[in-house]
Formats: C-alpha cells, structure tokens, sequence
C-alpha cells in the first residue's frame, strides 16, 4: 500500500502506532524507516513498558512508534516490519510548515484489501489507468491519496 501522508513542515515528526486488539501482545519491531534515493535509514524500536510489576517492568509495549522525517515535496519513505504489520494503523504527521508531506511505503505480506481513512471518511484509490493495467500513480496532490500495487 502506497499512501501520501501530509501536514505542515519539511523537518517533522512521523507517529504510528497499531490499532489492530493485540497491540500490547505482538511484537512487529524493529521496523526499519528508509528515504527512497537517499541513505536515510532509522531503526525504530516501540516505546517503554507501559506496566510496571513492582520493580520489575511487565514486558507489555503499545505498538506505537516515532521517526524524525525530512518531509519535502516529493519525498518517499518505506517502512519494513522485521514481524507482521498491524491491519490497522494510525498516523500522524507533526510539524509547522503547510507545504510538508511524505509518501508512505508498506509492503504488506498478504493481499487483503486496505484502505485509508481520513476524518473519519475513505480516501478513495486513484484511479485505475488502462494503459498502465495499474492504479494511478501517486501525484502527491491530496491527503491520503492512495493506490495498491499488486505483486
């Protein structure tokens, strides 16, 4: 699934977490974030235990995760999950420019269908384009538009 995530500043920060009922049992870090034609690379690890046992800490993470992102028109990140990514994700973008926004990359390990939502509404797919026998491509024009690429 490819998606276009936008808010406002070029140097912003990326927060996602999983939503899906077992977001405090399954593991699926480290998640590697990369830039597409750069050598940005950032290993991101869930964050503290959210269960203290006394002294001992309870060993249960919220799948919640941050990134530092330079969020320049035309940017494309991909996120790859060393476990099963989550079916549910929700994202957040902050930052102080109105012009940010970044191409969000997830190779997903099955074909279920995903959608992204917005304001509590679907963001429909681009279009599918005959002479491609593909969706449309991802102009960075709106947010969360969005296409799926089949393998």
């Amino acid at each position: 699934m490819n998606a276009y995530i936008c808010e406002e500043d070029a140097l912003c920060i990326l927060l996602f977490e999983s939503e899906d009922e077992d977001k405090f049992d399954r593991s699926m870090q480290p998640i590697y974030v990369s830039k597409q034609e750069t050598e940005m690379a950032n290993k991101l690890n869930s964050m503290m235990d959210h269960v203290w046992d006394g002294f001992y800490s309870g060993q249960i993470r919220m799948s919640r995760f941050g990134s530092i992102f330079e969020a320049s028109r035309g940017s494309v990140y991909d996120l790859t999950f060393t476990g099963s990514p989550a079916k549910k994700f929700k994202f957040t973008l902050n930052g102080m420019s109105r012009s940010m926004g970044a191409t969000i990359r997830i190779a997903y390990p099955g074909a279920e269908s995903r959608s992204i939502v917005k304001d509590g509404s679907i963001v429909e797919m681009n279009q599918w384009d005959d002479a491609t026998q593909m969706y449309g491509e991802i102009k960075q024009t709106k947010c969360g538009e969005n296409r799926y690429i089949g393998v």
